[in-house]
């Protein structure tokens, strides 16, 4: 059976292989910061230090924007909202780009504004996992005269 410590405390203890979890994702440990040792019943080996390491990101699965159809006039604008899955990927950087910003802009934090006529895929990508919308633009209406 094997325990392994951090300072004083017991973190884990079992069969080989042991998982010390409750790191944050993507986190260099130091050398000695955790160490293992080895027992049976009360008597426990030497403390050897667990050399350093880093764990591992947690990658985007899936990225979804809402609402996915838009339909503005010339001059609106519209928040579009992004969720990433898992919410505690690693990496939570959105890129938003405009296939047509004649048509429709769009600003880093995924602000629409409708630009002229016509129709525009507005994509968010985060860690190269991406999604669409469609922003379809229309005149305003006239206002009627007395």
């Amino acid at each position: 059976m094997f325990r392994i410590y951090k300072g004083d405390t017991v973190i884990i203890e079992g069969e080989s292989p042991l998982a010390i979890t409750g790191i944050d994702p993507d986190t260099e440990v130091a050398k000695g910061e955790y160490q293992v040792v080895r027992f049976d019943g009360d008597r426990e080996s030497e403390r050897v230090d667990i050399p350093s390491f880093k764990t591992l990101p947690i990658d985007v699965e899936t990225v979804t924007i809402s609402p996915q159809n838009n339909n503005l006039k010339i001059g609106d604008t519209r928040q579009l909202n992004i969720e990433i899955e898992p919410d505690n990927a690693t990496n939570q950087e959105v890129n938003w780009i405009s296939d047509d910003e004649s048509v429709a802009t769009v600003d880093r934090d995924g602000l629409v504004t409708a630009e002229g006529v016509g129709s525009a895929t507005i994509t968010a990508t985060v860690d190269g996992i991406s999604d669409t919308a469609t922003v379809n633009v229309e005149e305003p209406e006239e206002p009627e005269g007395d």
